[in-house]
């Protein structure tokens, strides 16, 4: 090699942008942040309290009581067989009118079970979205102050079921701490002092 194309060499090799770093990438699952956050907890007691609210309602005792005297009136017409007409048709005409009373008090009882159980469901869906907007605020946040460049999701499956995150070789696990940001109590904040007020003079 000439003396020339040794010194174009050694410039071309001084001025070669130098090799990029690998992307930081930290791996967090999800699925276990959202079960571990308090507030979730707290979400759930509350829609299980509402959805056992439900289960009390007292149509749902009347009813019972209504299929008992339903029974009960149709034993009677069954196996009665020295029951009088008149006293026949009148277990007939009760058994009708209760039968028509426990169906209407059923359909409204449907109705208001459909109905309560649509806003528990629709209360369930905002609280996840909720929890989940902050999970990524929390991580994005963490990537910032660190230097992360990807944080992938290691709880996440496909829709055949197959996980979205194969492998990580020594990724950084960040659950534990966005559980314990998302964990932390909110300080309230400090009262303002109270502005004098623009007309009163001493």
């Amino acid at each position: 090699m000439t003396k020339f194309a040794a010194a174009l060499l050694a410039l071309v090799l001084s001025t070669s942008p130098a090799p990029a770093e690998p992307p930081r990438v930290a791996v967090l699952r999800v699925g276990d942040v959202v079960q571990q956050i308090e507030a979730t907890l707290r979400t759930a007691e509350l829609l299980k309290a509402k959805r056992d609210e439900i289960s009390r309602d007292p149509r749902l005792a009347s009813l019972k009581a209504m299929y008992s005297e339903l029974q009960l009136r149709h034993n009677q017409l069954k196996s009665n067989t020295k029951i009088d007409l008149e006293a026949r048709k009148k277990l007939e005409r009760e058994y009708a009118v209760k039968t028509r009373e426990a169906i209407a008090l059923r359909a409204d009882f449907e109705s208001y079970d459909t109905d309560k159980n649509r806003q528990i469901d629709a209360e369930m869906v905002a609280d996840r979205k909720q929890r989940l907007a902050l999970i990524r605020q929390t991580a994005e946040k963490i990537a910032a102050e660190e230097g992360f460049d990807w944080i992938l999701d290691s709880s996440g499956n496909t829709n055949t079921g197959v996980p979205l995150l194969l492998y990580a070789k020594s990724a950084t696990d960040l659950t534990d701490r966005v559980v314990a940001v998302l964990n932390t109590p909110v300080p309230p904040p400090e009262p303002q002092p109270a502005e004098p007020s623009a007309g009163k003079k001493r």
